[in-house]
């Protein structure tokens, strides 16, 4: 099961590793800690997690306010502050970023859970304010190259190229992925279709959508994916078949 990525941004060793011990706790992976600004941004880089921890003031500066700035300008991905702070000043210099949370120390794991759970959300939202909610709404949240599914207490991070085909459950969909996994989904199968890269996922019959990359082998009524049987419908096939040309 792929884990939430978080890096953890915190000068004060002992806050920082308490905080890596509630986050893996809660079933998250911490891919790296540091107090540096300059270490950060490296981690970044190399680490590309899903949402980053950010304290706003670094040794003797807030250094945390110009790594927000960063991840805005080249990361695209969601982050919190925390700090020891709560004053106007420092706050109306943070709200100027738009933080997807933001949060007050001392705090405890369940402060650390929702935090969380909220900037996911903010940042899912905010990715495209023109189109309908629906990855808020049913709990469900597509992040970069990622979607991410509610699973009990936690989101699950499925990585949007692994996912092989798509298959209705009612109102909810089962999302196949490459090794036999499965994840319900909290949506309609047109409803999922429509927020994945439509140059990759295509709809081969009213109850399917399969991950052109998946494809193994097309006939006249089938497509076969990992020795799966998937049903083509023929008002599909021709557009199937000039689809996967283009990808060739």
């Amino acid at each position: 099961m792929a884990k939430v990525k978080i890096l953890i941004v915190e000068d004060e060793l002992i806050i920082a590793e308490d905080m890596r011990d509630m986050l893996e706790s809660l079933g998250y992976e911490v891919v790296g800690v540091t107090g540096r600004l300059d270490e950060a941004k490296r981690l970044l880089a190399a680490t590309m997690p899903d949402i980053a921890m950010v304290d706003i003031t670094l040794g003797t500066k807030q250094d945390g306010l110009d790594l927000a700035s960063h991840i805005i300008n080249h990361q695209n991905i969601p982050f919190v502050f925390c700090t020891s702070h709560a004053d106007k000043g420092t706050v109306d210099k943070a709200k100027q970023l738009h933080p997807h949370g933001y949060l007050v120390k001392p705090f405890e794991q369940n402060d650390l859970f929702s935090a969380i759970e909220v900037a996911l959300s903010n940042f899912s939202y905010s990715r495209d304010a023109d189109s309908s909610p629906l990855e808020v709404k049913n709990n469900d949240l597509i992040i970069k190259d990622s979607l991410f599914v509610k699973e009990g207490n936690l989101y699950v991070k499925v990585k949007i190229e692994k996912i092989q085909w798509l298959s209705p459950d009612g109102n909810y969909t089962t999302i196949h992925e490459e090794g036999g996994k499965k994840h319900l989904v909290r949506m309609p199968l047109k409803d999922l279709h429509d927020q994945l890269p439509q140059d990759k996922f295509f709809r081969s019959h009213r109850s399917f959508v399969v991950n052109l990359a998946s494809i193994e082998a097309i006939n006249n009524q089938n497509i076969y994916i990992d020795s799966q049987q998937i049903p083509l419908g023929k008002n599909y096939r021709d557009e199937l078949l000039s689809q996967v040309k283009k990808m060739q």
